[in-house]
């Protein structure tokens, strides 16, 4: 298995840039849940609420600096081809997969920015603490929050619609993307009638 990308496969790093980042973004998201008490069978006390924020924030900038990790690999590595798209296709898994960037970056960066202006640092596991990026401003804490909140809403929107996207291709057109990101040696699949791009 080839660390680096072909032309047709995605490399070893490249998924495990994509499966942590996709464990971390579902994770954190359904652990806010929790924490919020918006689950019946869950109520947090005080004490459980503060640990598992600064829980929530510190897996939030650990996937803010794995994007930029991502990014950088991304970069340095060729975009496999893994399955014939049609203009129309391709345009629009290239929107989404712009959208999904851009949310992963500023979902995290507006949640750090919340919890700045509250004046509250990020203890990482009780290992050490990241400092504020801003400081403590209490008006502002109110609208980033929102803007925190509903952007990952946002985020967790495109990313079930790219878990669809992936099945459909892997159950309907029968080809090679879903595959393509998993880990093993895959052996093509022969598409679907009607999937070869136009």
């Amino acid at each position: 298995m080839s660390l680096r990308n072909t032309a047709t496969r995605w490399g070893t790093g490249a998924k495990l840039f994509h499966w942590t980042m996709a464990v971390l973004i579902i994770g954190t998201s359904l652990f806010v849940l929790h924490v919020n008490d918006s689950m019946p069978w869950f109520k947090s006390s005080p004490l459980f609420f503060i640990t598992y924020i600064h829980w929530h924030k510190a897996l939030g900038l650990l996937a803010l600096l794995l994007l930029v990790g991502r990014w950088l690999w991304r970069r340095d590595n060729v975009v496999p081809v893994t399955a014939p798209l049609t203009p129309v296709e391709h345009r629009w898994s290239h929107r989404v997969h712009i959208g999904l960037y851009g949310l992963m970056l500023i979902v995290p960066l507006s949640g750090w920015i919340a919890s700045s202006a509250f004046g509250s640092g990020t203890n990482v596991f009780g290992l050490f603490t990241i400092p504020p990026i801003i400081p403590k401003t209490k008006p502002l804490v109110g609208p980033a929050y929102w803007v925190h909140f509903g952007l990952a809403w946002g985020l967790l929107a495109l990313v079930s619609a790219h878990v669809f996207a992936a099945f459909w291709h892997h159950d309907r057109r029968r080809d090679n993307v879903l595959r393509a990101m998993w880990f093993g040696q895959a052996q093509p699949r022969q598409p679907s009638k009607g999937s070869s791009a136009a």
